[in-house]
């Protein structure tokens, strides 16, 4: 008896896997799909802000920085103005990954904009924001607010510092 080549078989597998997630997904989030940047990526679904601010001081230290990600159906446009960087625009992208084919639960956010003038943004290095095991009541909004030490604040080198994200989305 003859048996189907390997590729085949995979192939029907997956897509037979596909139709079960599929028939399992609320009708509200039916277009959420993996990605580059994410396995279940809902960002086309929602609209609104995500900002980080970031401040770094010491005896010759004086970071400031402020990233303002505006998000409409998914698309990302990047304000970034900081002491280090200058001020510029540019296009972004995000990756809103619910933990749940259903309309509420965990939820991560990711948004990464230009590091600098002129860059294109790279979905290889982490985000520039992002939040992490956040929980929704409803996934039609997403919002919070968190504040942090500086990645880089060294108390024995006098460097202090703090960075706040937040973010507001709705769906569209």
């Amino acid at each position: 008896m003859a048996m189907p080549p390997r590729g085949l078989v995979l192939l029907l597998s997956l897509a037979l896997s596909q139709a079960s997630l599929d028939a399992q997904v609320s009708k509200a989030w039916a277009e959420c799909r993996g990605d580059s940047l994410s396995t279940w990526n809902c960002a086309r679904y929602y609209s609104g802000t995500a900002t980080l601010s970031s401040t770094l001081k010491g005896d010759n230290v004086n970071d400031v920085l402020s990233v303002t990600a505006t998000v409409t159906a998914g698309k990302v446009a990047c304000r970034v103005k900081g002491t280090e960087v200058g001020e510029y625009e540019g296009p972004g992208m995000i990756a809103v990954e619910h933990e749940t084919t259903a309309d509420a639960g965990e939820y991560k956010l990711q948004v990464w904009c230009p590091e600098r003038a002129g860059d294109k943004v790279k979905s290889g290095r982490g985000p520039t924001i992002m939040a992490t095991d956040r929980r929704a009541a409803d996934y039609t909004t997403l919002e919070g607010k968190d504040s942090y030490e500086h990645p880089l604040a060294d108390a024995a080198n006098g460097l202090t510092g703090t960075e706040t994200i937040t973010w507001q989305l709705r769906r569209q």
